[in-house]
């Protein structure tokens, strides 16, 4: 769009203490419905003390002004944020997305972003503004993952703007984040307390528990689990849904769509549930209406109490699916079959998030090394000793 005229603004100054310039000037604009409109701009440059005279003043407004000067120059846009994401971003970003993280996107929205950014226009987020939000939700107690979660996905929204020349740049992008301090440690994932939890906990929790300690399957694949995609006979099961919050939807990733071999003790649980003439499209745990069973109400009710109860900390219904990938790695499965069996799309997922160390194993090895250096094995001791007589000689 060509300029409409040269402008040069005007300087002043205000205040009486703290003296400062202030520039003004006309911006072309394109307001929420579209149309062009010109608004009047009052800017402070800096205080008098930083620019002693009007004539840097001057230049410093020159220099805002020269991209409004140019040809080339692309009127800015009046949209608030909270405006553009009700009307134009969600509206297309939702139907994409699974039901999980629909309910985060719309979440982290009206408790986080909105209170701060919904009335405020696109074009006036700075850098600067970012990231005082961004650490002043960090010195509230939120944690770091869900302050780096907020930050992503204000990018996300800001690159959709960006896309839509609404603003010229993604502020997000430019911001700083922490690196990430002590994280609350996980249970150890130990075989003993493994057993002593799978013994403890009741009905139903505690065939859910033990299924995904075998299979590796995540809570909301085996909450979805059907009959049709149980075959005893053959010993294995079909990953094909997997359901949150009641709303059933396709699994994770493609390579969550996987099928999962069964051992003994696996089928032994699956037979004893498994009532006679039973419809295939029953879910293999579900309430007395055959809905879903609530995962939150599990942990609640039964995981945490008896957690609490033998001394575990930690422990989700993700743990013990970190537990199965570190019980396949102590036995010695090769990266490749953890990450087909675990439906990861990437072998560093499973490599470095869900690889544990069992505290036996560490410590085994590190006897081993120890008696490898300070107790050589007595044929190792003959040829030093015949080394060493031949050196003294």
């Amino acid at each position: 769009m060509t300029r409409r005229r040269f402008q040069r603004g005007s300087i002043h100054k205000r205040g009486k203490r703290k003296k400062v310039w202030v520039a003004r000037y006309n911006e072309d604009v394109i307001g929420p419905d579209g149309a062009m409109a010109s608004i009047r701009r009052s800017e402070v440059l800096g205080t008098v003390a930083e620019i002693p005279t009007k004539r840097q003043a001057e230049q410093l407004l020159a220099d805002r002004l020269r991209p409004i000067n140019s040809g080339h120059y692309r009127p800015s846009s009046l949209r608030t944020l909270g405006d553009y994401a009700q009307t134009i971003w969600l509206p297309q970003a939702l139907p994409t997305l699974k039901y999980s993280t629909k309910r985060y996107y719309q979440y982290m929205l009206r408790v986080h972003l909105y209170p701060t950014f919904a009335d405020v226009q696109l074009r006036l987020i700075n850098r600067d503004a970012v990231q005082s939000f961004l650490s002043a939700k960090l010195s509230s107690g939120l944690s770091w993952r869900t302050v780096k979660g907020l930050r992503t996905l204000f990018g996300t929204l800001m690159a959709a703007a960006e896309a839509d020349e609404i603003i010229p740049s993604n502020p997000v992008r430019k911001t700083r984040f922490p690196r990430r301090g002590l994280v609350k440690e996980r249970a150890d994932i130990a075989p003993e307390k493994i057993r002593e939890l799978l013994t403890a906990l009741p009905e139903p929790s505690r065939s859910l528990a033990q299924l995904l300690v075998f299979t590796g399957l995540r809570i909301g694949e085996l909450l979805a689990l059907r009959w049709r995609d149980v075959d005893l006979e053959r010993c294995g099961l079909r990953v094909t849904q997997s359901v949150y919050e009641g709303h059933f939807d396709e699994p994770k990733s493609k390579r969550s769509k996987r099928s999962v071999p069964l051992g003994a003790k696996s089928i032994e649980i699956l037979a004893a549930r498994k009532p006679a003439g039973v419809n295939p499209d029953a879910l293999v745990f579900c309430t007395d209406k055959g809905t879903p069973l609530d995962r939150r109400n599990l942990v609640n009710r039964q995981l945490k109490p008896t957690c609490k109860k033998i001394g575990l900390t930690g422990v989700g219904w993700h743990w013990l699916r970190h537990a199965n990938a570190t019980l396949l790695d102590a036995v010695g499965t090769p990266l490749g079959t953890v990450q087909a069996l675990l439906g990861h799309s990437s072998s560093e997922v499973t490599r470095d998030v869900y690889l544990h160390s069992i505290p036996a194993d560490a410590r085994a090895a590190v006897q081993k090394v120890e008696d490898f250096l300070i107790r050589p094995k007595l044929t190792q001791d003959v040829e030093f000793a015949k080394t060493g007589s031949s050196l003294i000689q």
